[in-house]
């Protein structure tokens, strides 16, 4: 502040004095401790601070005439950045000063961090902060006419305002937003005050700037974002729909036919897991661009998911035609993508509704297509799937199941099971696994495999975990001390926030010993979300609470992954016990996991044991545990203690 040689103080955007240099105590005869707790009124009994707020908001400066101790002086305010914070900036001036002196026009507006300059036919006089923005030198501006920097689309404008000012026209100060292009090619956009001045004997045009580059780049970005994938660079859901619109109320118009295909990737979640989320993107990118290179003209590209992509076939002649491209798709876009040196298989599935037929509206379209898509995925072997009447039958399945699901988790209609799971050394019984069904009012039972999949997929399963989790927490109350209890958690339900500390507090309440439950997780629970899903594992074992990780070697599993994993047991998938005795791979791959077990400092616990011959060898192998029609079926709760009592 020192190094200017006016009277210069700097407050906050509230008027509050914050610091000045020693020109500005001397000129107003004041010390820096009475100057501390001042405002701008207090000090300038004449200046009104509500007008300065004003001026500076409406002309990013405020100036006016004032009377210090006698003397007139002009004072100048406008914002500054002080400590990254907005600040404003406030110049004393002697009213009798000459400013049309270059020298005092530097002394005000060198050192500004506002852009500053004075032109006639050209730039005659510019700051250092306008010469940072445009990239031109002072001796550079002094060669250019102002209009020849203005972006092409303000140029006709910017230079009929520049004619007006030169001429001694009576114009108001203009306020605008323009864009610059810098020396080097760049667009800079400035926020400009500019006025007319008398400088050196002839009128001329002044101006204030400050660089928006980055906030107006910023909005662009954002705004972009808003419409747009930010992986692939393609349109997103919004702007799709919005063409798909368009589209339908055209085609209404002129009887042309549309249709609208929704992409599904396969496996997407499982590729970023494995391979990492920059390959994922990669794929994603890889595929955006060949399927733009297949459309162009008024078919449209998008991405309208995570993992999906929307296509948009516009006014094709009949269904022949449509196959033609349906086909060019899966040809173009289906196998091995080679992406940061891993071969990485791409398979999709398409979902198709057509306009009429399929809908009169772009919402009807949409959603038509993703039923198609739907039947697409749960059907094995298909590759797409065209909108029809049973697709509505499959739907309406689901949503009924899900109400009956609904109904009986609200009825607590719920039975429990439990299979035990044995010592194989001497077939003495170490837990019981809780499995459960539903049931209907007609009493019919619904199992679990025709239950999950729709549970997890409407998060119904987040409801009727909690119910089953109470029910094992009641029962354990029945079973001894050193019998275990197992329960499965989906991966819905594991990926809920603090799943893990909700399950403690429960058994907290129930005052039940954490160590007599054990939690069965599978290898791609864990996988969809491994860091958050391992801490929260942790946190159980370290209350007592075992875990186990189930139909182990069946997943898409990483080894590396396998051994952060804080698990107590490795159950062998009944795929591979069953073919003991009939397939060596199946019994190598068990050898395997009962010594990758071990070394782990895990117990193998083997499902499915249906004969001796099975058994047999898993005991020659050292196997710990298992579990199996062999030495039981899953028996309803109220079964149990007599079990415990009378054994298997």
């Amino acid at each position: 502040m020192d190094l200017l040689k006016n009277p210069a103080a700097i407050f906050t955007t509230e008027g509050k004095y914050v610091l000045s240099n020693h020109f500005f105590k001397k000129t107003l005869n004041l010390e820096e401790g009475f100057l501390r707790s001042k405002t701008i009124n207090q000090i300038f009994k004449d200046t009104i601070f509500e007008k300065i707020k004003k001026s500076i908001n409406e002309n990013k400066f405020y100036h006016q005439e004032i009377q210090i101790n006698r003397k007139d002086y002009s004072m100048l305010v406008f914002p500054v950045i002080h400590n990254l914070k907005e600040k404003l900036l406030l110049f004393l001036f002697d009213a009798r000063t000459d400013y049309e002196k270059e020298e005092l026009l530097n002394t005000l507006i060198e050192k500004s961090p506002a852009g500053t300059f004075i032109y006639k036919n050209r730039f005659v006089f510019s700051n250092k902060t306008f010469q940072e923005i445009t990239e031109y030198t002072d001796e550079e501006l002094k060669n250019i006419r102002p209009h020849e920097i203005v972006h092409p689309k303000f140029r006709d404008d910017v230079i009929q305002i520049i004619k007006k000012r030169l001429s001694g026209e009576n114009l108001e100060k203009h306020y605008d937003l323009l864009t610059l292009i810098s020396k080097s090619g760049k667009e800079k956009h400035i926020e400009l005050v500019t006025t007319t001045i008398k400088y050196q004997g002839s009128y001329a045009g002044m101006g204030v700037c400050v660089d928006r580059t980055e906030k107006v780049e910023l909005e662009k970005r954002l705004n972009y974002l808003y419409t747009h994938d930010e992986v692939t660079g393609l349109p997103n859901r919004k702007k799709f729909l919005e063409y798909l619109d368009k589209a339908v109320r055209y085609a209404a118009e002129n009887s042309h036919l549309i249709a609208v295909i929704l992409i599904d990737i396969k496996d997407m979640k499982l590729i970023n897991k494995e391979y990492g989320y920059s390959t994922g993107d990669r794929l994603l990118k890889e595929i955006g661009n060949r399927l733009k290179d297949l459309f162009t003209g008024v078919d449209y590209v998008a991405k309208v998911g995570d993992d999906k992509f929307g296509v948009l076939i516009y006014a094709f002649k009949n269904l022949e035609k449509l196959s033609e491209k349906i086909e060019k798709i899966l040809k173009k876009i289906e196998g091995t993508y080679t992406i940061h040196g891993f071969k990485i298989p791409a398979e999709i599935k398409m979902g198709i509704s057509i306009y009429p037929k399929d809908g009169k509206s772009f919402e009807d379209l949409y959603k038509n297509s993703e039923i198609a898509l739907l039947k697409a995925k749960e059907t094995p072997g298909k590759k797409f799937e065209f909108f029809s009447k049973s697709s509505y039958s499959e739907i309406s399945r689901i949503l009924n199941l899900k109400s009956k699901i609904r109904e009986i988790i609200q009825k607590n209609s719920i039975k429990m099971y439990y299979q035990p799971i044995v010592f194989l050394k001497d077939e003495k019984i170490f837990a019981f696994e809780s499995l459960f069904r539903l049931i209907t009012e007609k009493n019919s039972i619904i199992m679990p495999k025709d239950i999950i999949p729709t549970a997890e997929k409407t998060g119904l399963i987040i409801d009727l975990g909690e119910k089953i989790i109470d029910s094992v927490i009641n029962f354990s109350r029945t079973v001894p001390e050193e019998i275990k209890l197992s329960i499965n958690i989906s991966p819905v339900q594991l990926n809920q926030p603090d799943f893990d500390k909700n399950l403690l507090n429960k058994l907290a309440k129930a005052e039940i010993n954490p160590e007599k439950l054990i939690i069965e997780i599978t290898e791609s629970a864990v996988m969809e979300n491994v860091g958050e899903n391992i801490k929260k594992l942790r946190n159980l074992k370290d209350n007592g609470i075992k875990v186990s990780i189930d139909d182990f070697g069946t997943g898409y599993s990483s080894l590396n992954y396998l051994k952060k994993l804080p698990a107590d047991f490795l159950k062998i998938d009944i795929s591979f016990v069953s073919g003991i005795g009939k397939d060596k791979s199946d019994e190598m791959i068990v050898k395997t996991i009962i010594s990758m077990a071990k070394n782990l400092g895990m117990k193998a616990i083997a499902e499915g044991i249906e004969n001796e011959d099975q058994l047999r060898f898993l005991k020659q192998e050292g196997c710990d545990l298992g579990q199996g029609y062999y030495f039981g079926k899953p028996y309803p709760q109220n079964e149990i203690n007599r079990i415990l009592e009378k054994g298997l």
